[in-house]
């Protein structure tokens, strides 16, 4: 069994005419000059899995067409159970570490890429649990429609696309396991920090397989990095090093928390691989950024 970048994602083979020509220059930062190749991604036509040295991200050296990531999203969520691990823990997991920092009173959260609104539902009712009177939540995503709330308190505005949001001052932005899967994600990520009111949070998580791939692949063992879904691969000195970076239109902003992502998966639904995912990250505490087999990363920012 080939080890997945994701819990439920697989990849598929893209055919020469589904990609985009090969870029010369970085596709997270602009960087214009060499990367460094580090893994197959695929064979005929090659695809590459290429290391900026600017900005520390990794990315594919060619992209998916458009129509090719329309029909590969128009399946993406089948088979597919719910949320990251239960929704309410991830809720729970958000508010210990930001939660003092939140409104006591109402709220304003842009869930990007969030699906049916598990997680921002999650968060909403932890918030009314709070004492917040009322929680508004624009939700952008393919599957946005199919959202759904049982809580009075709570208003729900679904999107396609972010351009179509027009409310700013967001007090949560969420982007969890999104990023990554955008050809080019460092607009919307600008995009995302504006429309954060001063002293709202962005909550970001998403893949750091490049190490564990690296290693499947040198032990000649079999691995997907569920490409053409997963185009990007952002681990801590791409997350520690982006502010430094970015457009003044972003606001001035400050890391709160950088670190090994919470496990996707819970004991109960997946013993194993939760087991195995906790083994994994554990070592980062005692050997920090020396230790780089963490599976996924997450940040928290705030606008100041």
């Amino acid at each position: 069994m080939a080890i997945k970048a994701t819990t439920y994602q697989t990849g598929t083979r893209v055919q020469e005419h589904e990609l985009l020509p090969p870029q010369t220059c970085c596709p997270l930062c602009g960087a214009d000059g060499p990367r460094q190749p580090v893994l197959r991604v695929q064979s005929n036509p090659e695809v590459l899995l290429l290391h900026c040295p600017r900005c520390s991200g990794y990315s594919t050296s060619r992209m998916p067409a458009h129509e090719t990531l329309h029909r590969y999203y128009a399946h993406y969520y089948e088979g597919y159970s719910g949320s990251m691990r239960s929704p309410t823990s991830f809720a729970r997991h958000f508010m210990n570490r930001v939660g003092s920092l939140m409104s006591t009173e109402s709220a304003d959260i842009l869930d990007f890429g969030g699906g049916a609104g598990d997680l921002s539902r999650a968060i909403a009712a932890q918030l009314l649990r709070q004492g917040a009177s009322r929680v508004h939540i624009d939700l952008v995503d393919y599957s946005s429609g199919l959202s759904r709330n049982d809580i009075p308190q709570v208003s729900i505005q679904p999107h396609l696309t972010l351009e179509t949001v027009q409310r700013t001052g967001f007090d949560v932005v969420l982007a969890s396991a999104v990023l990554e899967h955008i050809p080019a994600p460092w607009p919307v990520l600008t995009h995302l920090l504006a429309a954060l009111r001063r002293g709202g949070i962005l909550y970001v998580r998403t893949p750091a397989m490049a190490a564990i791939l690296r290693l499947f692949e040198r032990l000649r063992l079999p691995y997907d990095f569920t490409f053409p879904g997963h185009v990007h691969d952002l681990g801590q000195d791409f997350w520690e090093g982006i502010l430094q970076r970015l457009p003044a239109e972003a606001g001035k902003v400050r890391m709160l928390s950088s670190r090994p992502a919470i496990v996707e998966t819970s004991f109960r639904t997946n013993p194993f691989r939760t087991a195995a995912a906790y083994a994994l990250k554990s070592p980062w505490y005692v050997l920090g950024r020396r230790y780089q087999l963490v599976g996924g990363w997450e940040v928290f920012i705030q606008r100041i």
